[in-house]
């Protein structure tokens, strides 16, 4: 089950449905119920799953609502499964724990090697099997399981040691290559607390210093990089100023510009689409009122990626592209900063460049980050119209889609999706009652009892906990495997105490 969990969700639930069946047929259920009665912890944990089942009164589409039960459903079995059956020792929790990392490597192997050889230049299809989103934080648990083995002198010594720390890096590079946003907020945020705690816990003042410092370092480089981009970005790198001629003498286009800009330089300015059509037909055999490679028209992504280099939008701006740059634009590029820039700093690009056209027009139909804020403006609505009762278990996605008819939403069908944050969704779900019932299901199990696998238990938690705010983490299969999963075994299934 660990090692398939990033690999195939097929056999991730057929691994689960054998731990399960092992489990009834092991029957000793009377020593079962005591395990449970002496860890609480679990039957709070499980009452997340108890309400879904409890709002099940107050749902009208028992069509979804089967489906969302059956999705979360190891958010019951697991705990029970794993907190009742006999303990694992640390030996082979450590094992389980490397499985899973070996899963994680072999999952990202297989994206770069598709990469190379399919060609894929989109980076959400580099994680093959599952979401990108579920990826990153598989990647994330698996470079802070490395971290602890190696520190700890678990399995990784002399030669071994250098070969892990090798694998961690990996797994930071491919969570770049995949341009996880959520996967380095949980990285740094974990990597910060870690730092801060051995700051507080140390009696060594050189640790401590050390400690603080790289704790002060991390979220002081993240502001400034951050800043930078965001410098760069309104920074133009050509005079924005409209001009009455091509080189050729024909005059330019009148376009309405929205104000929007690469590079900062203003996209919509000196178009000659007259010269501009004939121009890229002697360059790319794709005809500019066509698609390129990513499915969009390249009259637009021809236009930004020449505003991005500072070019007039004429036949004499098309001549001073480059060969590469061509194949950039048929390849849906719209920046040539994207085929230079590491996976990260295109992705903050991207995310200030959605910001910037969100707030200058509206728009934000396909742009995943400000979707967003979309997203929760109107879950918000929702939670406050059901703030008492919830609108069901099942009726989430339906009232959605009714808001946004309501609101006339100028989100397009296909991207009218749900909150893409937990505890929201929780609120809209179950109103208040059912939203601190899981808020107690959530927090209160973590921190009971805590006194087995303090660091593997606080980092997962942190890095599922973080994910909550910025994704629907439990309402995916792997998600919620991933959930389940390690909060049992890091939690419940070790020598007890």
């Amino acid at each position: 089950m660990a090692f398939f969990m990033p690999l195939s969700i097929f056999v991730t639930n057929a691994a689960m449905l054998m731990i399960a069946t092992n489990w009834i047929v092991e029957c000793n259920f009377a020593e079962k119920w005591k395990r449970i009665k002496e860890n609480i912890g679990i039957l709070i944990f499980c009452s997340i799953y108890i309400v879904h089942l409890i709002w099940l009164a107050n749902t009208s589409d028992f069509t979804y609502a089967m489906n969302d039960l059956r999705i979360k459903l190891p958010l019951l079995a697991l705990p029970v499964i794993f907190g009742t059956s006999k303990p694992l020792s640390t030996k082979k929790l450590h094992i389980v724990l490397l499985t899973f990392v070996a899963g994680v490597f072999v999952a990202s192997l297989m994206g770069i090697i598709a990469k190379i050889f399919a060609e894929n230049n989109e980076f959400r299809s580099l994680s093959l099997f599952i979401s990108n989103i579920r990826m990153s934080l598989m990647l994330c648990m698996s470079f802070f399981i490395i971290a602890y083995f190696i520190v700890k002198k678990i399995f990784f010594t002399g030669f071994t040691k250098w070969i892990a720390v090798l694998v961690a890096i990996w797994m930071l590079a491919f969570m770049s290559v995949i341009q996880s946003i959520t996967g380095f907020a949980c990285f740094f945020i974990g990597l910060t607390t870690i730092l801060a705690i051995i700051a507080v816990k140390t009696k060594n003042k050189a640790h401590r210093i050390v400690c603080i410092a790289f704790a002060a370092l991390i979220p002081i480089t993240i502001t400034a990089f951050i800043a930078y981009s965001v410098h760069d970005f309104y920074t133009p790198t050509c005079d924005n100023i409209q001009l009455e001629k091509t080189a050729a003498g024909n005059p330019y286009d009148v376009v309405k510009s929205d104000g929007t800009i690469e590079n900062g330089n203003l996209v919509w300015l000196n178009i000659s689409k007259s010269e501009l059509t004939q121009a890229w037909a002697q360059r790319s055999n794709i005809p500019i009122d066509s698609l390129d490679n990513k499915g969009q028209f390249i009259y637009p992504t021809l236009v930004r990626y020449m505003t991005s280099l500072g070019l007039t939008k004429d036949a004499e701006g098309v001549s001073k592209l480059s060969d590469n740059d061509v194949k950039n634009i048929e390849n849906g590029e719209t920046n040539y900063r994207f085929a230079n820039r590491s996976g990260l700093a295109c992705r903050v690009y991207v995310i200030i460049w959605e910001i910037d056209v969100y707030r200058k027009t509206g728009d934000c139909n396909g742009h995943s980050a400000v979707q967003r804020i979309e997203f929760l403006k109107y879950g918000g609505k929702l939670a406050s119209r059901n703030l008492l009762t919830g609108t069901g278990t099942g009726d989430v996605n339906e009232e959605y889609q009714n808001i946004y008819e309501e609101e006339n939403s100028n989100l397009r069908p296909e991207f009218r999706h749900r909150a893409h944050n937990q505890f929201l969704t929780f609120l809209i779900s179950f109103g208040i009652i059912g939203f601190l019932i899981c808020l107690i299901a959530w927090f209160v199990p973590a921190f009971y009892k805590w006194d087995t696998n303090k660091f593997l238990f606080g980092i997962f938690f942190l890095i599922a906990t973080i994910s909550m705010f910025s994704d629907d983490t439990l309402e995916t299969t792997t998600g919620t495997v991933f959930v389940a999963f390690f909060f049992s075994l890091l939690k419940w299934t070790t020598d007890r105490k």
